[in-house]
């Protein structure tokens, strides 16, 4: 995606809402008119998972090795980019995953000042809409839809010295308010989302020499956002003062390379790169210092303050290096990528506890062993080396990747809390000790020698890109709570010491650990792919490929402490069919039995077979590039993953029914495209097609003692029909852009009229699957059609 592609197709201009038009890609959450850029999507290709994904700035790779080890925790600046590289199969050695990597390649000014300032937005009375009787008829009461929504980045670049350093900067202000579907205050209004994000960037390039050049690169990102919903609870009615107030203290990117040419054949790359990360998520301003939050679980409702306040922190660094020899028939690249790092997370709260509460009476608290929290370290270092050795007409691309991927949990201490001492942990070295190889081999057959039809193949292994996260359950900082009964004798819905049957507690202050199997396997995938590609007369290609995915080694979490011989069965009747249905109760003398443990599973298991058409033509007024995907992504999976309140634990039978079925995003059909077209008196027309088969769905039953008297489990949710048996509805988004372009002198002006979801499409992207009077019941709908005014000025 080059500037020109970028400044001219619709888009909510992001990697992600732009990485939603490459074919065979597919999200969660699709983008309308920039309404879903404050957030930052997971990208899908071809049965990838959401920890394949790679991002990176000028091919330095920017994800934090801490949390999941798929976010990057920074949002990107639109102006920066030159152009967005978006790679989705066969990628080389020097790629550490085999998702779709997004290489976000920047300016670097030049002999020449120029510029950009773009604006655009959209408010409320600008989106149509698309609230239908059928929606409302499910129990839709309100869609989610705009309140306001606005764009503004400037750029200038230039000389400092003519030929030898130059300069880039750009600003950016950009901003997404969004009223959420179904989803109200106490006093009956809709809640509203509300953030923005302020970003600045510069950067300076160095010609040093004729054969020695040096980037040095600062962008430094705020991100604010004023009613997040908790992290700790998930309740249907919000009091907006429960919410919490992200801010952030601390996000930049800080990044030097150089680069150098060594003789003729002989090219070498060196960069560091840092990128840390400081927000919070706040207690209301208006919130009162020494109000406890309240939980009411018959209401599904939270009152008086955000239970918890988190402060999140992490640090990554990333070294890399090659060196490349190039000559006619070779290109060989050697390279190193070591990246180090952690993240913490702080958890605080009023009083060190939560009142709960049925309709308003109080019932119970949770005692909570804030001050908590915890923190985590890894390294992560690769050496590859790869070719492209052209013999004749056949280029053979062989690769190969070695990773060490070490992590532990080092010394941490908590402060005393209301009804804990002052805590003191002791390190915990190399819990995970990984080291991988992963071969990679492509090829390349030009059939008929002039470059115009050529067949392609590739096979290629992939570590899964892991976080640290995996480790957080040993953390003996982290976060515990008892649940005691509460009598409020004064009356007053304010819990004292005196009020709680201290004696009748149950759970711990004490987190329960978990271990980690010290024989737990990095997850990897294969993936194999064959081509057809060919050239039509001089502007246009077509090809047709497979592409196949195979998962090996992943891993859950298990109840060692429990096995399977410990739950027998019983037959109940499937709500959905009126079948039977075998469910499992589990001993009642392991109740209490927990030990949890991380380990590899090897019936866990994910395949994906697909068919993709692609086609790429520029002509002399217009260009398109588009595809058509067919595909199928299955296997035994982690039910956690796609069962809301189901387990992991592979252990337990239950989470076993239903469970070879549709995985991620799987999507039978799609087709993603994108074109542009001049028209006379120098107007543009562009826009883009997202058309795909709804993600699947999942059914889950709560089983209650109601249904199986004497059920241990109190409650087990089980899966009552394999996910992807249902789904969300097809997905028609298409959006269009008209630009006139004026010029003025050196000045080129760009007045620009979008519109987003141009068919008022309705499709479901959020909806109730617990079996009940509930089950289907959306939350979130694609965004109406919304109409977009801006422009552009250039010089």
């Amino acid at each position: 995606m080059n500037r020109e592609k970028l400044d001219t197709i619709p888009t909510g201009k992001d990697p992600f809402s732009v990485g939603q038009l490459i074919p065979g890609v597919t999200t969660s959450t699709p983008d309308v008119g920039g309404t879903q850029v404050m957030q930052q999507p997971t990208l899908q290709v071809h049965g990838s998972s959401n920890n394949d994904n790679v991002f990176m700035v000028d091919s330095v790779q920017i994800q934090h090795i801490g949390f999941g080890g798929n976010q990057t925790g920074f949002y990107f600046n639109d102006g920066l980019m030159e152009e967005i590289s978006y790679q989705t199969s066969s990628l080389p050695a020097e790629a550490p995953v085999g998702g779709v990597q997004i290489n976000m390649i920047p300016h670097d000014g030049g002999n020449t000042f120029h510029g950009t300032v773009f604006s655009t937005g959209a408010n409320s009375g600008m989106q149509a809409n698309n609230l239908s009787q059928d929606l409302v008829d499910l129990g839709f009461k309100a869609q989610n839809r705009v309140d306001t929504v606005y764009d503004v980045n400037a750029t200038l670049g230039g000389p400092v010295r003519r030929d030898r350093v130059w300069f880039f900067g750009t600003a950016r202000r950009w901003s997404a308010n969004n009223f959420l579907g179904n989803t109200f205050t106490s006093t009956g209004a809709q809640a509203i989302d509300d953030q923005h994000i302020t970003d600045a960037t510069i950067r300076v390039t160095w010609q040093a020499t004729h054969n020695n050049k040096f980037s040095f690169h600062y962008d430094r990102s705020i991100k604010w956002r004023g009613h997040r919903p908790n992290n700790w609870l998930s309740a249907s009615i919000n009091d907006p003062i429960s919410d919490v107030v992200q801010t952030t203290q601390l996000n930049y990117i800080g990044e030097i390379k150089w680069s150098s040419t060594i003789g003729r054949r002989l090219l070498a790359e060196a960069a560091m790169f840092t990128l840390p990360v400081n927000y919070t998520l706040g207690f209301e301003p208006d919130a009162a210092p020494d109000t406890i939050a309240t939980f009411d679980q018959v209401r599904s409702v939270i009152s008086g303050v955000s239970p918890r306040m988190d402060t999140n922190s992490a640090r990554m660094f990333t070294y890399a290096g090659n060196v490349a020899y190039v000559t006619g028939s070779h290109s060989v690249k050697i390279g190193t990528q070591v990246r180090t790092g952690w993240s913490q997370e702080l958890f605080t709260m009023h009083g060190d506890m939560l009142q709960i509460v049925n309709n308003g009476v109080p019932n119970s608290v949770r005692l909570v062993n804030t001050p908590s929290g915890h923190k985590e370290e890894g390294v992560n270092a690769a050496l590859y080396a790869q070719d492209s050795w052209r013999l004749g007409r056949l280029t053979l691309n062989p690769g190969v990747r070695y990773e060490r991927f070490v992590m532990s949990i080092p010394a941490q201490s908590a402060p005393a809390g209301t009804w804990v001492p002052a805590r003191d942990f002791a390190a915990q070295d190399d819990i995970v000790n990984w080291n991988t190889v992963s071969p990679r081999l492509g090829a390349s057959w030009d059939v008929n020698g002039d470059g115009r039809t050529a067949v392609k193949g590739g096979i290629s292994r992939y570590d899964r890109l892991e976080g640290i996260t995996i480790i957080q359950p040993l953390n003996q900082r982290f976060i515990a709570f008892q649940v005691c009964p509460w009598a409020d004798g004064n009356n007053d819905l304010v819990a004292q010491v005196s009020e709680i049957a201290m004696a009748r507690c149950t759970g711990s202050l004490q987190p329960s650990l978990g271990n980690v199997d010290a024989n737990l396997k990095r997850p990897h995938q294969w993936e194999y792919t064959a081509m057809v590609q060919r050239q039509v007369g001089a502007t246009t290609s077509v090809s047709v490929g497979y592409y196949g995915r195979q998962f090996g080694d992943l891993y859950t979490t298990v109840n060692a402490a429990v096995p399977p011989s410990s739950y027998a069965p019983v037959v109940i009747t499937n709500p959905l069919t009126q079948q039977p249905l075998t469910v499992y109760n589990q001993d009642p003398a392991t109740r209490t039995s927990v030990r949890n443990v991380v380990t590899t599973i090897p019936s866990l298991n994910q395949h994906y077979n697909g068919v993709e058409f692609q086609v790429n033509t520029r002509l002399t007024r217009a260009t398109f590039f588009g595809g058509f995907t067919i595909g199928s992504d299955r296997g035994d999976q982690d039910t956690a993953s796609s069962c809301t309140g189901c387990g992991s634990d592979f252990n337990n039978p239950n989470n076993l029914i239903n469970n070879n079925a549709a995985i991620g995003f799987d999507s039978t059909y799609q087709i993603r495209g994108g074109w542009t077209y001049r028209l006379p008196y120098d107007v543009q027309f562009a826009g883009s097609i997202r058309e795909a088969t709804g993600l699947p769905l999942s059914r889950v039953y709560p089983v209650t003692t109601s249904i199986v008297p004497g059920l241990t489990q109190v409650t087990q949710n089980v899966q009552v029909a394999p996910r992807g048996d249902f789904r969300y509805p097809w997905q028609n988004l298409v959006d269009i852009r008209f630009v006139k372009i004026v010029r003025a002198g050196s000045l080129r002006i760009e007045p620009t009229v979008d519109v987003f979801n141009l068919f008022n499409d309705d499709a479901v992207t959020s909806a109730v699957t617990t079996v009940g009077t509930s089950l289907g019941r959306p939350s979130a709908i694609a965004m109406g059609r919304l109409v977009r005014i801006g422009g552009r000025i250039a010089f």
